[in-house]
């Protein structure tokens, strides 16, 4: 296991309501300008005295250490020595959380107004609720399509073979993000949890390192007995799996591992009919890539 240092900002009390858990991986001016909309909107929006920030990095060499050490005060940082996964890294910061609830939030985001307390106050009306996600905006201020049903077999085989018409219902091309809903499944760029329910759900499955552990979550969320819901009245930017854009041959191997593990433990054997398409796939975006 690689030792991971954990500088406390002071902020944390028995009394805690929220920690934001964010991961970053040499994405320092994305990071700077999503910590700094969360400082901003907590100004008037949040009770600032109730909430913590626990930033995970996973090894960043472009000059993110320097900025974290410099912000202390106000995040907790936790500096790893490598590229652990978001899955691990997320872990890490959600099992030193003090919150009631914790806020899985993407470093390629920017809160808008008060988005982090209309969520806070959603989980404190809706016992039923065991996760709350927000609406996702591109920075034209369109929507992102953020809410999904859980992905059957065929669905990967059409992803995968980049056939997204056959997926319109898997996409949930038909919903309306202009209200609030229950869903299957919902993107862990902002996703509120119940720090309860995620204590006995042993957090992510860190078997999925980078991809379908959000997915995993939800399954499980939804086994529990809890509910999951999307609410409109929140809104976040949203820039984009920024992160994994620069992702090399090493790491997009792991991903399409994910991928390929996910269907084989949900589906078993007939899973192996991804094995060529992910194959293919991962070559030629390489190849792009290059």
């Amino acid at each position: 296991m690689l030792e991971a240092s954990l500088e406390s900002s002071g902020l944390a009390s028995e009394f805690m309501t929220l920690s934001i858990i964010i991961v970053n991986w040499n994405r320092k001016d994305l990071t700077k300008n999503c910590l700094e909309s969360i400082f901003c909107a907590s100004k008037e929006k949040l009770r600032t005295n109730e909430y913590e920030i626990i930033l995970v990095d996973n090894g960043s060499v472009d000059g993110s250490i320097d900025y974290l050490r410099s912000i202390e005060d106000k995040v907790k940082v936790i500096f790893n020595n490598t590229n652990l996964g978001y899955a691990p890294a997320c872990n890490q910061g959600m099992k030193v959380a003090s919150g009631r609830y914790i806020l899985l939030l993407g470093n390629d985001t920017l809160i808008r107004d008060d988005a982090l307390q209309k969520c806070v106050d959603f989980l404190e009306q809706h016992n039923d609720a065991g996760a709350v996600g927000c609406k996702l905006l591109n920075l034209d201020l369109s929507v992102q399509n953020n809410c999904k049903k859980f992905p059957r077999l065929k669905n990967a085989v059409f992803t995968y073979l980049s056939l997204d018409k056959f997926n319109k219902d898997y996409d949930m091309e038909w919903f309306d993000y202009n209200t609030i809903a229950e869903v299957e499944q919902i993107s862990t760029t902002f996703l509120m949890i119940r720090k309860e329910l995620l204590d006995k759900l042993n957090y992510f499955n860190e078997d999925y390192k980078i991809l379908y552990n959000d997915v995993d979550l939800c399954v499980r969320i939804w086994q529990s007995g809890y509910k999951i819901y999307f609410f409109n009245l929140a809104e976040v930017i949203h820039y984009g799996s920024e992160s994994t854009k620069k992702a090399g041959f090493k790491l997009r191997k792991i991903m399409y591992h994910d991928i390929y593990k996910y269907y084989r433990n949900t589906f078993g054997p007939k899973a192996i009919i991804l094995l060529p398409i992910l194959f293919i796939r991962l070559l030629l975006v390489s190849v792009v890539k290059k």
